[in-house]
């Protein structure tokens, strides 16, 4: 529902690959679409998307550096959810 969110982070770890640069993750939704928030680091700009049913956000390149994003709470009745999200851990 719409109260499940994943506030602003970034997927930055040293685990998600050795160069900042290069990390690829992949993100496939089911169900209901949500609304999908990038934030950029340095003057908080944002840009919104939303991620519809099966669809698929590959975030890779200097994304994680620049950007955090955030799956964000909504008070509109949602149906169900699901994300896969694919990363390779080092």
């Amino acid at each position: 529902d719409g109260s499940h969110y994943m506030g602003f982070h970034s997927d930055d770890e040293v685990e998600n690959g050795p160069s900042k640069d290069n990390r690829v993750i992949a993100s496939v939704t089911f169900g209901e679409g949500r609304r999908f928030v990038f934030k950029r680091k340095s003057d908080g700009t944002k840009v919104e998307l939303t991620l519809a049913p099966g669809s698929l956000l590959l975030m890779k390149g200097r994304t994680q550096s620049i950007w955090k994003h955030a799956v964000p709470k909504t008070s509109k009745p949602m149906g169900k959810r699901l994300n896969l999200t694919y990363r390779v851990l080092l």
